[in-house]
């Protein structure tokens, strides 16, 4: 499958902290060196930001949401909250991340190809008034990009969605926002809530209304690596076909990455090469969204999903991380319980 990365400099300098924050520009200078350094760069077509009009936003946000954000950004230096700041520029960065992730989904949607879109600021914890199903804050998220790129496919008359996100914290304002919908499958692999920021998405919250059976959430313990994220890929990738979407939305975090500074996961590189080869095996066209990820999750999982998603040799090609007994055999009673939800509307092997 031919793949394409989004990149422009906005998404680096146009939104950045004033004092020391783990979302800040060095994240995609960690990400764009990585994909140098491990001779990735010319195996992808390079393309520019697409910026959204404030309209736009108004797909997935409220009116009072989207003028509060761009009035604090004119005021900036300022914070949403003690995890979220805005920059003067960072209305405008937003609309870039926002217009990028719908139009190159409808492209990957008509071409049939992956794009990948170097997302700054993220979006996926910001549902349609800012702080979602009941989040302290919006870590560090101000427009929700996926659901953006989402709503914009469905208004396009694409009727069957999956949205996959594997990022370690749950994507708590994409489930709000799809949360009474059934032409979207929201499938999201994470840490432990109660262990976790935003402390949300348990395997009993599966939708409501028409959308009951299509909020999907398998989590993961604290300490758990690459081998209990295996056993759920195996499920998740069932799930896919058997819902057929016509095309797959990626929130792609990499800070399940051992070490990585904000989650307690234990990923290797396996783990992300692993993701990037599943979704290339789906065949479906390919939208993705960066979300998290600080600091080796970029160095080093990047560029293995990239790979993956290439059907390139893994270039990091980290040792297998397997989980200690007692918390790989909590891992494998929480897939159980979610299984066992989620078969009263899916009948997975």
């Amino acid at each position: 499958m031919k793949t394409s990365i989004v990149y422009g400099s906005m998404f680096e300098e146009g939104h950045k902290p004033w004092r020391p924050h783990p979302e800040s520009p060095s994240r995609l200078r960690k990400l764009l060196s990585a994909i140098l350094r491990h001779g990735l760069k010319n195996r992808v077509e390079w393309l520019k930001p697409i910026k959204a009009c404030k309209e736009d936003l108004l797909k997935v946000h409220v009116k009072g949401y989207v003028d509060y954000i761009e009035e604090l950004s004119s005021k900036a230096p300022a914070e949403v909250d003690p995890d979220t700041y805005v920059s003067k520029n960072t209305f405008e960065t937003a609309l870039y991340a926002y217009g990028s992730s719908m139009k190159y989904a409808l492209e990957a949607y008509e071409k049939g190809e992956a794009y990948i879109v170097l997302t700054r600021p993220p979006g996926h914890h910001v549902g349609r008034e800012g702080k979602a199903m009941g989040a302290p804050t919006q870590g560090f998220c101000i427009f929700n990009n996926i659901a953006g790129a989402a709503k914009y496919l469905l208004e396009q008359g694409v009727s069957s969605i999956v949205i996959l996100d594997f990022d370690a914290h749950h994507g708590n304002g994409t489930q709000e926002i799809f949360y009474r919908e059934d032409r979207v499958l929201h499938i999201d692999i994470h840490q432990e809530p109660s262990t976790l920021y935003p402390f949300t998405g348990y395997p009993e919250q599966v939708g409501e209304g028409r959308g009951e059976g299509y909020s999907i959430n398998f989590i993961l313990p604290p300490m758990a690596g690459d081998d209990c994220l295996e056993d759920i890929l195996n499920k998740v990738y069932g799930l896919i076909k058997i819902f057929d979407p016509e095309i797959v939305l990626v929130s792609a975090g990499f800070d399940g990455y051992k070490d990585d500074g904000l989650t307690e996961l234990r990923y290797s590189s396996k783990s992300f090469y692993n993701l990037g080869r599943m979704l290339n095996n789906l065949g479906k066209p390919l939208l993705v969204t960066l979300e998290g990820g600080y600091v080796v999750g970029l160095e080093r999982g990047f560029p293995s999903f990239l790979a993956g998603l290439l059907s390139e040799k893994d270039p990091v090609r980290d040792r297998f991380t397997k989980t200690l007994p007692l918390i790989k055999s909590r891992a494998l009673e929480y897939l159980s319980q979610t299984l066992s939800i989620i078969s009263r509307y899916w009948r997975i092997k």
